[in-house]
């Protein structure tokens, strides 16, 4: 048996319709540019909404260990987190918990998470 071998066949192009691929590809990049952008823009916008919201829950959970008068030491052996994880939890800027991590930490003081759902 034997195997062919296809071969390509390159057409030429006028001009004229280089030119109109050429402005389509244009078009077609500048399209999906301006989406990508805009999509990035709508990403940057709802994580900097969250890690606020992240941010203030972390807050009202050291408030509220130091409300109660807990130390670091006691909430390491509540939790079983290091203290050093705890301290990173409630002063890193950049710190990312699992709800895991958080539900953790507030049961160590006595509170339940709660997690809502609201309209804008």
């Amino acid at each position: 048996m034997t195997t062919r071998k296809s071969q390509r066949r390159y057409l030429e192009l006028t001009p004229e319709q280089q030119a109109t691929i050429n402005e389509v590809r244009r078009t077609i990049e500048t399209e999906e540019r301006d989406e990508i952008l805009s999509l990035a823009k709508r990403l940057r916008s709802a994580k900097r909404r969250g890690m606020a919201t992240l941010e203030k829950t972390l807050q009202v959970l050291k408030r509220e260990r130091e409300s109660q008068g807990v130390s670091l030491a006691t909430m390491e052996e509540r939790t079983g987190m290091a203290k050093s994880n705890l301290s990173k939890l409630e002063n890193a800027a950049d710190s990312n918990p699992t709800v895991a991590t958080l539900v953790t930490y507030a049961d160590a003081l006595g509170k339940k998470l709660v997690i809502s759902l609201v309209d804008k």
